[in-house]
């Protein structure tokens, strides 16, 4: 019991002295006066001390493209692109560079106070190796606790289960083997090509069968400058990263009513799908509405320093060469009259103001030759999407696909996308089991269509309640409903016409589930309430004898089923209630923000109370070990609240008898 033995013993040979003298502390034969033997102490932890409870907390747990958690070796940096006001770390902090930063995969902060209409951030991750992607969280005063999931796209991938190809390769790769090409970069000239062609060109493309097909070509011509963002040209040549993003609309069509895709390439798209753009009127303000995406491309141009390029040089440009699955779906229809060639004067006086539909009421159908689509870049720092331009569809002899090309004067995501305004801000509807029950079921919502899906677990804000769903900015076009649990759609329908088969729910108008019911085939499972507690411990047990118990102490905790974020707890305090499922498994994550790590432990699905410890560095005192009544040894009394170490919930000073 750390110096226990050590000072145990010096106190027993003090004693022994003082026995053998004749009385206690008497004076001896030669009347002198014996000196008392030292009081014997001990070392005993100061009780640590628990951080205050915010107002709020806000999460980010980021995986990879393919829905799996990123490597423990990879560095991930969040930004904020919104101000950050009222944010703090979360031991109640200001923020630090070190706050925004984790190979933990997961960011969490607080929120020191919170205005009456809500608060929102938005932010921006990066990671080695990795594409950028963005997304935004809202608290209010009745939901303070948001956690959200976004995918970052590795630079290099190839052969994966959804529908997304990456490749990165230097630019004197991208001739063919045995073609008469050569090149080579001035940074005064730029690129130079000669030989039997004068561009060069890394095409991606992807036709997975029933699910989706498309592709791109980037073309460099010769004469093209590398610059910068500050307009400073690249010293060395490039490497070239291609990463294309298909839309999956022929999964939308032939994917069973039983099914329910789990991971999609568009769970990758930056931002999400929902999102606000820029208000076509020119006011600083936005719209809120969706995008359906016809597929995009992410191009960067890094050189060895790791400089971005940005731009071309005057007058330059690349051309991007986009293949678009005929099975993408326009809500917005435009179609140009033949012989027109200027493709943007007749979009803007005919159903398009800067990208954003303005037809009155647009009746969605698949994408035909001749249609316009607008095409969008995206701000990988600020997270932004912006109109750039309008292609037009082309025929191009292919069975499967049709040709929109655009040619691009810097670099970024583009993305073929029609961008509708919604209909109503948000809607709510009731969720009923097969038994007319609410349901208590975990389960993830599905809004889909061929080139739009929108995946929502947290349906209610983290309060763990499934028995209702509530959707904030919702598409304004014809959608598919389907509720994904264990891998399968367990969505009967409408309450009011349900049959008892998994179906999926086709509606014209999201806004009109208003205040509906939606039946599912499954029953609820038995729940299962767990009291979890966060607390600090001290952790420098070799430095004292006299142990202290736990502190109690809020911090953010992450509910995890699998890979995936299940709920988040804060705003509770240090001790909270989880919601179990008998028969799923789950594994909590708790910030430990004395060490900045991210901890773990199992939950068993049962009624006992958990303690998740957070190891800290105790202070330490000497106290003289006092006599008294009540203790162990001897008449003396145990010390209040202090227990002996390694120990824990237990008077257990040691006590020593009088002489």
């Amino acid at each position: 019991m750390g110096n226990n033995e050590f000072k145990l013993t010096k106190l027993a040979l003090a004693l022994g002295v003082t026995l053998s003298l004749s009385g206690c502390f008497s004076d001896n034969d030669d009347n002198t006066t014996v000196p008392k033997p030292p009081v014997p102490t001990q070392d005993v932890a100061v009780p640590p001390t628990a951080v205050e409870t915010q107002a709020g907390a806000i999460s980010v747990s980021l995986l990879d493209a393919t829905g799996q958690p990123l490597a423990d070796t990879v560095t991930a940096t969040i930004t904020f692109t919104s101000p950050e006001d009222g944010l703090l770390n979360v031991a109640g902090e200001a923020l630090a560079d070190a706050d925004k930063s984790t190979t933990a995969g997961t960011f969490s902060f607080t929120v020191g106070s919170i205005p009456a209409n809500g608060i929102t951030y938005d932010y921006v991750v990066s990671a080695d190796g990795y594409l950028n992607n963005s997304g935004s969280l809202t608290v209010t005063t009745a939901e303070n606790v948001s956690a959200e999931e976004i995918r970052l796209t590795p630079r290099t991938l190839a052969n994966s289960d959804i529908a997304i190809v990456a490749e990165t390769k230097t630019l004197e790769s991208l001739v063919p083997a045995g073609e008469n090409t050569t090149v080579s970069y001035d940074p005064t000239t730029g690129l130079s090509i000669s030989g039997d062609k004068t561009e060069i060109e890394l095409p991606q493309s992807i036709n997975k069968a029933g699910v989706a097909v498309g592709g791109t070509t980037v073309k460099i011509k010769n004469g093209t400058q590398f610059l910068t963002k500050d307009g400073t040209a690249l010293t060395s040549a490039p490497q070239m990263t291609v990463a294309y993003f298909a839309n999956e609309a022929t999964r939308n069509d032939t994917e069973t009513e039983a099914d329910a895709t789990e991971n999609s390439s568009l769970d990758a798209f930056p931002g999400g799908l929902a999102l606000s753009v820029a208000n076509p009127d020119g006011t600083d303000s936005t719209v809120d509405g969706s995008f359906t995406s016809g597929g995009f491309v992410a191009i960067e141009l890094v050189d060895d320093e790791g400089n971005k390029v940005s731009t071309f040089g005057p007058g330059n440009s690349i051309t991007v060469a986009m293949q678009v699955d005929k099975n993408t779906s326009n809500p917005c229809p435009v179609s140009l009259p033949a012989g027109t060639t200027d493709v943007a004067t007749y979009a803007e006086a005919n159903g398009y103001s800067k990208g954003t539909c303005t037809l009155t009421t647009p009746t969605a159908r698949k994408l035909a030759v001749g249609d316009i689509f607008p095409v969008w870049s995206y701000d990988e720092d600020a997270g932004k999407w912006s109109f750039e331009s309008y292609g037009e569809v082309k025929d191009n002899g292919s069975a499967d696909t049709f040709d929109v090309t655009v040619d691009v004067n810097h670099l970024s995501y583009w993305n073929l996308d029609y961008f509708n305004n919604n209909l109503c801000s948000s809607l709510q509807f009731d969720i009923v089991d097969s038994n007319d029950q609410p349901n208590a079921g975990r389960y993830t919502l599905l809004l889909e269509t061929n080139g739009y899906r929108r995946n929502v677990g947290q349906l209610k804000a983290n309060t763990g309640d499934y028995s209702q769903a509530n959707i904030a900015n919702p598409p304004a076009f014809p959608v598919n409903i389907k509720i994904r649990q264990n891998g399968k759609n367990v969505l009967d329908g409408l309450a009011s016409n349900s049959d008892g088969t998994a179906s999926k729910l086709s509606v014209n108008n999201l806004c009109d589930l208003n205040g509906e019911t939606l039946k599912l085939t499954s029953t609820s499972p038995n729940k299962v309430s767990k009291s979890v507690t966060t607390q600090l411990v001290c952790s420098n047990t070799e430095d004292f004898d006299v142990n202290t118990a736990p502190v109690p102490t809020p911090t953010t905790s992450l509910l995890y089923s699998g890979n995936r974020v299940v709920n988040a707890y804060y705003g509770e305090g240090a001790t909270f209630n989880v919601s179990l499922e008998e028969g799923a498994s789950y594994t909590i994550r708790y910030y430990d923000y004395v060490n900045n790590a991210w901890l773990s432990q199992a939950l068993a699905v049962n009624t006992t109370a958990v303690a998740l410890n957070i190891p800290t560095v105790c202070e330490v005192v000497e106290q003289p070990i006092t006599g008294g009544s009540g203790g162990s040894g001897g008449s003396g009394g145990g010390g209040a609240g202090a227990t002996t170490n390694n120990t824990s919930g237990s008077n257990g000073t040691v006590n020593t008898g009088g002489g």
